[in-house]
């Protein structure tokens, strides 16, 4: 039986205000990123499979970490030794949160 967790980061002190990308300039973002798919407007997810469930809370610690750094949203799911990881852009006043270079970025870290 597998033993679902899910971690999401903490809410961080509101950001610059960046510039929401385009439909347009979102899907050529992602066809440079294999194994990437845009959920909902303002998400993109990524689900990866690991040898084992040591190697996957490993994975799931550094994507957390990074996006710590980066103080960039994230939520990430574990079962298993699948990880899935969602990121999504800052939200502003009260908005959720667009698609921004900066999420495409983080994504790229995270292959």
């Amino acid at each position: 039986m597998s033993q679902q967790q899910t971690l999401q980061s903490e809410p961080l002190p509101d950001p610059p205000v960046k510039a929401d990308l385009k439909a347009e300039r979102v899907q050529e973002a992602l066809r440079g990123l294999p194994g990437w798919s845009q959920t909902g407007e303002d998400a993109i997810q990524r689900t990866r499979q690991f040898t084992n469930l040591a190697e996957a809370e490993t994975y799931a610690s550094f994507v957390g970490k990074l996006a710590t750094c980066k103080r960039q949203p994230v939520t990430i799911a574990l079962t298993g030794n699948r990880v899935a990881v969602t990121l999504t852009g800052h939200p502003v006043r009260g908005c959720t949160g667009g698609l921004t270079k900066a999420v495409f970025k983080l994504a790229a870290m995270l292959g």
